[in-house]
């Protein structure tokens, strides 16, 4: 105890699956949470005002959260009973995920317009080209709500995450725009495997390699 009364405990994120009604509010929390991204602000514009990248990046995360609910991983951290993070990341030979419905396609077309969403075909594109072809997890992303951030709940969600992936017994793959992320996911084992230039933004392609301890407890079966 000191002089200002007890110490509150820590808040701590609490981790579990992302129920499909909030995925409007997680779709809404990754669109803040990449809206300033090199990636993003090179396919949308430099130019582009944050609330129009907030509002292209929104109509694609529903639309992904969508298409990766019925055979993807999907998680929420809860901060103080607020949504604070979400992951989306695709179990082995479940990637890529479904397109979206034609409904789906059209709306993005309408709030994007022709440019933003021709880039980010390009994008996706060649992304995927550099995917493994070896069994792996995918994550496919990772955000946290801006004014949250620094607060551990990434690195909650990202251990969940990643005690599941040593269940596999199977590498793990990611791609990242920022360079501050790549410590990030260093501390989880993460090691840069290529990196690409997009449309001028820096792209880095990371994987993780089996756990030894549950790839040899999986050869002992």
């Amino acid at each position: 105890m000191t002089s200002d009364g007890p110490r509150r405990p820590a808040v701590r994120p609490v981790v579990d699956a992302l129920e499909p009604a909030a995925f409007g509010e997680a779709a809404a929390l990754l669109a803040r949470a990449f809206r300033d991204n090199p990636l993003n602000v090179a396919v949308i514009g430099a130019l582009a005002s944050p609330l129009r990248r907030e509002r292209c990046n929104a109509v694609i995360m529903r639309n992904l959260l969508r298409g990766a609910g019925a055979r993807g991983v999907l998680l929420g951290a809860r901060y103080a009973g607020v949504l604070a993070g979400v992951l989306v990341a695709a179990p082995p030979f479940t990637f890529p995920f479904p397109a979206p419905s034609f409904g789906g396609q059209l709306r993005s077309l309408l709030v994007q317009g022709l440019r933003v969403a021709s880039r980010w075909r390009e994008v996706f594109e060649r992304l995927e080209q550099q995917h493994p072809v070896e069994p792996h997890d995918y994550l496919g992303l990772l955000g946290v709500e801006p004014s949250l951030q620094g607060r551990g709940i990434g690195a909650a969600v990202l251990r969940h995450w990643i005690a599941q992936v040593d269940m596999d017994g199977l590498p793990a793959y990611l791609e990242t725009d920022r360079p501050e992320n790549l410590r990030f996911y260093g501390r989880a084992g993460f090691g840069v495997q290529n990196e690409l230039d997009m449309l001028g933004a820096r792209v880095w392609c990371l994987r993780r390699p089996p756990s030894e301890v549950v790839s040899s407890a999986a050869g002992l079966r």
